[in-house]
């Protein structure tokens, strides 16, 4: 899934025009495991809208939705249902992830802008019916900055309070373990110990998305892998299409990914 959310944004992102084919199908793979639900909407038809309309439909959405999935949780858990209010707060988690590199993307966006010859101007290269110099966009562009500390630095860092919170629970001790019975013995049984805790302590189980796919030692893995997303998503955006930095810094972040 992680791969197709950062592939799904490669031909915006170093504005290089890949085969018809690809470009289709990966449009599509890309409002689907992105969530573009707006791209999937004729909107155009119906209203007047620009870029600064999609950001605040992306930012405000999920918030809403996000607040509503709290309450929910909330009086969930205070009425003593807890299998309810984790499976309510585990998909409000999944939301986050699946959202997270679209809005990034377009948040980085908004500080995308084009300067043109003879004076023309500068604006905004996703929409180019918005004039970076407007006072309207300088509105946005402070928008984006607030909604940048909400999602792009918000959401990881939630993943690690909430991960580093249970650390003992979902390490119950693996190179302890692999230590004194091997690497297979010892990842076997970590395994078992983590599942048995996973019984005596629900909360986790809204959690689990974020670490089942990794051994107990690397549960704190997908906050290192949101990061990355949203560097060779969104945060390449801020460094200009095409230009030779992105290209060197997409190469030395793969790089430095398979290293980890």
């Amino acid at each position: 899934l992680s791969y197709l959310q950062i592939t799904g944004g490669l031909s915006f992102n170093l504005d290089m025009n890949f085969p018809p084919m690809f470009t289709q199908v990966m449009g599509v793979v890309a409002a689907v495991v992105n969530v573009e639900f707006l791209n999937m909407m004729p909107l155009g038809c119906v209203m007047t809208s620009n870029f600064h309309h999609t950001l605040l439909a992306y930012t405000l959405g999920p918030l809403v939705i996000g607040v509503a999935m709290m309450i929910a949780y909330a009086i969930l858990k205070q009425k003593g249902k807890v299998e309810a209010s984790n499976s309510v707060f585990g998909w409000f988690l999944f939301m986050t992830f699946l959202i997270l590199p679209s809005v990034g993307m377009k948040l980085f966006s908004m500080f995308g802008c084009r300067l043109f010859d003879s004076g023309y101007g500068s604006y905004l290269k996703v929409d180019y019916s918005i004039d970076c110099a407007s006072e309207e966009h300088s509105f946005y562009e402070t928008y984006a900055m607030g909604s940048i500390l909400v999602y792009v630095v918000g959401v990881p860092l939630l993943y690690a309070i909430l991960l580093w919170r249970n650390r003992h629970l979902l390490d119950p001790g693996q190179k302890r373990l692999e230590e004194e019975h091997g690497e297979a013995e010892g990842l076997k049984r970590a395994l078992e110990i983590r599942q048995r805790l996973e019984e005596q302590h629900p909360q986790l189980k809204s959690l689990q998305f974020l670490y089942e796919s990794y051994e107990p030692k690397y549960f704190w893995f997908e906050i290192f892998d949101t990061i990355r997303k949203q560097m060779l998503t969104g945060g390449l955006v801020v460094l200009g299409s095409g230009t030779l930095s992105q290209i060197v810094v997409s190469i030395f972040l793969c790089l430095g990914s398979m290293r980890v």
